[in-house]
């Protein structure tokens, strides 16, 4: 039994090598993801940049007679900022979450190889 203990540690790791390659296809970074919330992340993109610009003219040619309120564009472009940084971070997580899976697979999967690969040679030596 302790003999197969090293056998059993590379194949483990061989097997966590595997799942770490096809961990990707098994949990694709667009689960979750819907088109809504890809249209709604363009939306935001522009109406940020477009925010800007107003925000930037009303600031520079304050009016007291009509005209854009640096105010209300401000604010507007705050609530459109944190909405789009929300969507934004959602998004970096799902593309993020499967490559960090698959690398503490991997690494683990190594691991278990050289450990079981030394045991092994440190035995018959």
């Amino acid at each position: 039994m302790k003999s197969a203990l090293p056998t059993v540690a590379v194949v483990l790791g061989v097997l966590l090598l595997v799942v770490s390659l096809v961990w990707g296809l098994i949990f694709p970074a667009s689960a979750g993801w819907t088109e809504e919330k890809s249209v709604r992340l363009g939306e935001l993109k522009t109406r940020a940049h477009v925010l800007v610009g107003q925000v930037a003219a009303a600031q520079a040619k304050p009016s007291m007679h009509g005209g854009s309120n640096a105010a209300e564009l401000e604010a507007e472009f705050q609530q459109v900022k944190t909405e789009l940084t929300q969507l934004s971070d959602e998004l970096d997580g799902r593309i993020e979450s499967p490559k960090t899976t698959a690398a503490i697979l991997r690494y683990a999967g190594i691991a278990f190889v050289v450990a079981g690969g030394l045991v092994v040679y440190a035995g018959r030596g």
